[in-house]
């Protein structure tokens, strides 16, 4: 069914779709403010290295500044197309510092790890699954799927994409830093990240399911987990294997979850 088609099966059961902003939530919580704070001061020290980090650093204040609308919620009663664009506006920093370290550090990229980084890898992957309470074995089956419920395709989409998609992005943000930064300064400047990494998480309006205290500490983990992987293996592959076993069993639930359009349809 194409998004022209979904949006029309909508609106003769629920009438008309919500528009993508709701300027009334406004002004932000302290909450984001506070996110949105730290988001902007790891991109103030990414301008104060200088370089190829400069373009990332703006990168990272427009990520912020579009993560700061009044995204409409609750989201399932707006448009696909408006909900892809939020969730691309997500990808803005961490795309942008893929592209950076493609064209301008590519050195990073020739920099592997030995074999046993990648096996420590996979058990940090492993630790993620258990500090979240996800059930592995319920994955496969669907079961998890079931219990979320239905979602409009289009969104389940854009959630998967973002999630398969955006380790390569965040790593290139957010953990590259320690390998470009000065020895003096890489301790801060990586404590720094780790902070911006969980921190942004939580800019955009709504849970977006990590309002809960299991949540956080599953952000708290991998921000410190997968900043030590980068650190003892001089390398960002390592952690990018862990942060890609992480994400997976949600990228598999989201292509699971029944179609709302379907169900009207019914």
């Amino acid at each position: 069914m194409t998004s022209s088609a979904q949006a029309d099966e909508y609106r003769s059961h629920n009438g008309p779709l919500a528009g993508t902003f709701d300027w009334r939530s406004w002004p932000l919580s302290g909450k984001r403010v506070a996110a949105a704070s730290c988001m902007l001061a790891f991109a103030f020290a990414l301008w104060a290295q200088g370089g190829p980090s400069r373009a990332v650093a703006a990168l990272v204040v427009v990520e912020t500044a579009l993560l700061c609308l009044p995204w409409r919620l609750p989201r399932i009663h707006r448009s696909g197309r408006s909900f892809w664009v939020e969730t691309l506006c997500g990808l803005v920093a961490p795309g942008g510092a893929l592209i950076v370290l493609v064209v301008a550090q590519r050195n990073l990229l020739t920099q592997l790890a030995d074999w046993w980084w990648f096996v420590a890898a996979a058990g940090v992957g492993g630790v993620f699954w258990l500090v979240s309470g996800l059930d592995i074995r319920a994955v496969p089956s669907g079961m998890l799927a079931f219990l979320m419920g239905p979602t409009p395709r289009s969104q389940g989409r854009a959630r998967a994409v973002c999630a398969a998609a955006g380790p390569f992005g965040e790593e290139a943000l957010f953990r590259s830093v320690v390998l470009t930064t000065a020895s003096a300064a890489a301790t801060p400047m990586g404590l720094l990240s780790a902070v911006a990494f969980v921190a942004r998480h939580h800019v955009s309006p709504g849970s977006n399911g990590r309002g809960t205290t299991r949540a956080t500490l599953t952000e708290i983990a991998a921000a410190v987990l997968l900043l030590v992987l980068t650190v003892l293996s001089q390398s960002l592959f390592p952690a990018l294997l862990a942060h890609l076993i992480n994400n997976l069993p949600g990228v598999i639930i989201e292509l699971q979850r029944e179609d709302t359009g379907k169900l009207d349809a019914s």
